[in-house]
């Protein structure tokens, strides 16, 4: 046998003859073509690479989501209930959901999902029952109306994901609701968001339990309905609280009593974000203590303040209002930790438009028109720092101007996040802000105050506003553990309450930062979302949300009209295709064995 296999082998490697010596090239360029199949195929199961050639790099994870799946070390398994016979733009949402996925499949075999049609029953008693148990988890669907040719349907779909991993699961929707947007625009912000959701939702089960915020009442805060866009978006990465401190020195920090030894207690702070939305009333001396203290544990606050009492309400009600000081006791304390609050509004030539009555139409409907309004900045972020980066303008009313504090402390570092225009003007208090002034055409050599800031970013070790200010009772009580100096920590300070405003139309919520005027939709949720992710140390949330992924529409006009023709194209081309390479093979062929 074995000669037998040394006689072929020297047949093929030293051939007699030309036709031998054809037959061994094929053979071998058979054999090394294998060989190159095989080594590929090997080496591609091992290394993973990608070319995106698309101009949003839409086919490339960010750093973020890439670290993420690294650490998946259990089966995560996506349910996807977007399926089935769709209209063209909800095809397109999941089609991009199917290549994330993939995406997310490539980096990680953990991922992995499946696609469910909730209308692919033929019985329909199983269609409701299975309707009946997706409500019970719930589900919320979207009924939709599709034209055929000759009827027009309506249907449910359900453009939800379901994600499970170690035992727990999770239910996040598709869709970014926009109240006041078109249908394509939902489904391309919807489509832009995608790999935002999915990881923060992946991120929260590998977590186990989300992390705790709060926003703090008891001083003439953001009710609560204007709060509520940005509640309901902070919800879906945090647990929401609301708290009132009240004198109660546990409301911020928890205390627990070592189990050996009951003389030591440990100190633990309940939430890993404060935020402090436009307080009205004067907090007490303790509640600003505890804050304080809250603070020097490592604790993070968004602070909303407004020096300076003005809103849009009483001015239209009284044509003119007095903006004065609006005290709350929070200024000491930020000029401690290296802020100081001025009391002045802004004034600014980059404004927002707002409308003014001027005339009845012929049917007694009432003629507005529109006058830009001074005291409504139109904020332009830069890409100097990732909560400002990538994000569109920011509408700000009655905002007031802050300064930094040169306290000595060289461990504070101070970063501008929020700048006006160069063409602004400054009203000191008390500040006479009047509807007059929307139709007074103001002259631009007064706007000569140059950029000034509005929001900062602190961080670094605090010194305790009440260093040095405390009676020894307070300072040797065990239950208190007074402390001086901070953790290293962080917090935000923005001179414009209203920026976390939304607003409603006819009864129902609007997304915060949308005008229902000029229909535009400026950052300020972004903005406030990723301050929120930086406090809590969750900065990899941030360059994932300002991903912008561009949906390329087709034109259905020009598909109707040139169908036709793209079909007959498509059946021809190829046949014409193979036969000019036939006819040019045949010529060479023939000119090539003539010789």
């Amino acid at each position: 046998m074995i000669e037998k296999i040394k006689n072929i082998l020297k047949k093929i490697l030293n051939p007699v003859s030309a036709k031998a010596d054809v037959k061994r090239s094929h053979i071998i360029q058979l054999v090394v073509g294998l060989v190159l199949i095989v080594f590929i195929n090997v080496v591609g199961a091992y290394v993973f690479g990608r070319l995106d050639l698309t101009q949003e790099k839409r086919y490339s994870l960010s750093d973020s989501t890439k670290k993420m799946l690294k650490k998946v070390d259990d089966v995560v398994f996506v349910r996807c209930y977007l399926d089935g016979d769709l209209p063209a733009n909800y095809k397109s949402l999941r089609n991009e959901t199917r290549d994330m996925l993939n995406q997310f499949r490539s980096y990680n075999s953990n991922i992995e999902y499946e696609f469910t049609d909730p209308n692919g029953f033929k019985d329909k008693k199983d269609q409701a029952d299975f309707y009946q148990r997706l409500f019970e988890k719930g589900f919320r669907p979207i009924m939709i109306n599709t034209t055929t040719s000759s009827s027009q349907v309506q249907q449910y779909i359900f453009p939800y994901v379901e994600i499970s991993y170690g035992g727990r699961s999770t239910i996040v929707s598709l869709i970014s609701t926009k109240q006041g947007f078109s249908e394509d625009e939902v489904i391309a912000s919807s489509i832009q968001n995608l790999e935002y959701n999915l990881y923060s939702s992946i991120s929260s089960l590998m977590k186990g339990m989300k992390k705790d915020i709060a926003f703090l009442y008891g001083q003439g805060e953001v009710d609560v309905p204007y709060l509520f866009d940005m509640i309901q978006t902070l919800n879906e990465t945090y647990s929401i609280d609301s708290l009132t401190i009240n004198g109660k020195i546990d409301a911020l920090t928890q205390r627990r009593y070592d189990s050996v030894d009951n003389t030591k207690i440990k100190f633990r702070n309940k939430y890993s974000c404060l935020i402090v939305a436009k307080p009205t009333q004067p907090f007490t001396y303790k509640d600003i203590y505890i804050i304080d203290q809250y603070i020097m544990r490592g604790g993070k606050v968004l602070w909303l303040v407004d020096p300076l009492t003005a809103d849009m309400d009483s001015i239209q009600s009284k044509a003119k209002t007095l903006a004065v000081s609006n005290i709350t006791g929070v200024e000491d304390p930020l000029f401690k930790y290296g802020v100081r609050m001025n009391t002045n509004l802004v004034m600014d030539l980059q404004c927002v438009q707002v409308p003014i009555v001027t005339g009845e139409y012929g049917n007694n409907q009432p003629q507005m028109t529109y006058y830009p309004w001074n005291f409504f900045p139109e904020i332009s972020p830069n890409s100097a720092n990732i909560i400002t980066d990538k994000i569109n303008p920011i509408k700000m009313m009655f905002v007031s101007t802050m300064d930094t504090v040169d306290n000595g402390s060289t461990a504070i570092k101070k970063t501008p996040l929020l700048f006006t225009s160069r063409n602004t003007r400054l009203l000191n208090a008390p500040a006479e802000v009047s509807l007059q002034m929307l139709k007074q055409k103001q002259d631009p050599r007064l706007f000569n105050q140059g950029s000034l800031m509005v929001a900062m970013l602190l961080e670094g070790r605090f010194t305790s506003a009440f260093k040095n200010m405390l009676s020894s009772d307070m300072t040797d009580n065990p239950l208190l553990a007074n402390r001086d100096m901070s953790d290293s920590t962080a917090m935000i300070v923005v001179g414009d309450g209203d920026l976390i405003k939304n607003d409603f139309i006819n009864g129902q919520v609007v997304p915060l930062g949308y005008d229902k005027y000029t229909k535009q939709m400026f950052g300020n949720k972004e903005f406030l979302v990723n301050c929120v992710n930086y406090l809590c140390g969750d900065q990899d949330l941030i360059p994932l949300r300002s991903r912008e992924v561009i949906v390329r529409k087709l034109d259905m006009a020009k598909i109707d009209r040139e169908k036709t023709f793209w079909e007959v194209f498509n059946i021809i081309s190829p046949l014409l295709v193979i036969a000019i390479l036939g006819t040019v093979v045949v010529i060479i062929r023939k000119k090539l064995y003539t010789r």
